[in-house]
């Protein structure tokens, strides 16, 4: 056997130089940052906890697309998942996992994360203007009771008011089918007008909000108009003013007579008498 010549100066510079950009790659023990793997997609599943339940097929289209083209330009945020040997629960990034899944990908690029996933998952929905108020309230309202905060508390860790805190949790306090038209974009109801309404006190004022709410004509103009109507005059004095409309309904009749000034159709005779049978009945009762 032919005896092994020494490296060269030259040989044995250009062995280190590799070694030490080879030592570069290697992750340290104890190092500040988690660094990213891969995972394999069917190991990886979302976290049932998610505060965001409904996701557009279009979205997931079109960054599908974008991961097939560009590539994946940032990990998702994994932790374990304490009843699979070897499965990830998704912190966050559950968008990038079902692009991931749609391209037909076997892995996807991740971090594990070893901080409060709970928190970490609401502040990653938060930061999205597509997560609707009721899902908002709903995570909130979830993490207090999880974690046994305190408003206050909640507010620290998720960077709002208090106040914020607590007008996001009075939605709740609103009937379940009008939550879930929200949280399911069938209602659109912004958050103001659903915060406004969850202070209505119960009687037939709220029933007719409610009512509107379920109709998609309730505006934070009628609310407001309902708050600074004086109220009404609980000792009728004629046998059926019982049967009197209510305001809520007025302002709805308003605001529709409003957008149809500023739509300006044609009318045709049928639907002109009708205007006119229903300006005279209006000044009939004005005159009564």
């Amino acid at each position: 056997m032919a005896p092994r010549r020494p490296l060269s100066t030259t040989g044995l510079a250009s062995a280190m130089a590799t070694i030490d950009e080879a030592k570069a790659l290697i992750i340290k023990r104890g190092s500040t940052f988690n660094h990213s793997f891969e995972a394999e997609v069917a190991k990886v599943q979302p976290d049932p906890a998610q505060p965001r339940k409904n996701f557009a097929d279009t979205e997931i289209v079109e960054l599908a697309a974008t991961m097939q083209t560009q590539g994946q330009l940032q990990p998702i945020l994994v932790r374990p998942n304490a009843a699979e040997r070897g499965g990830w629960i998704i912190v966050a990034g559950e968008r990038r996992w079902r692009a991931a899944k749609l391209n037909g990908w076997s892995s996807i690029l991740a971090v594990e994360f070893s901080g409060d996933h709970e928190v970490a998952t609401l502040l990653e929905n938060l930061q999205r203007v597509d997560l609707t108020p009721v899902e908002e309230a709903r995570g909130i309202g979830r993490l207090i009771e999880e974690k046994g905060w305190s408003q206050t508390q909640a507010g620290t860790a998720l960077g709002k008011s208090k106040s914020e805190i607590s007008s996001l949790l009075r939605i709740l306090d609103l009937p379940a089918d009008i939550l879930d038209g929200v949280s399911t974009s069938k209602l659109a109801l912004p958050r103001n007008v659903l915060s406004e309404l969850a202070r209505v006190a119960e009687g037939p004022a709220r029933d007719e909000l409610l009512a509107a709410a379920r109709s998609g004509n309730l505006t934070l103009r009628m609310l407001r108009n309902m708050r600074e109507a004086p109220p009404a005059d609980p000792k009728p004095t004629e046998p059926d003013a019982g049967r009197t409309i209510g305001p809520v309904t007025i302002y709805r009749m308003a605001d529709q007579v409003r957008r149809l000034q500023g739509a300006k159709p044609v009318l045709d005779k049928p639907h002109r008498d009708a205007l006119q049978s229903l300006q005279e009945a209006i000044a009939s009762v004005l005159r009564d």
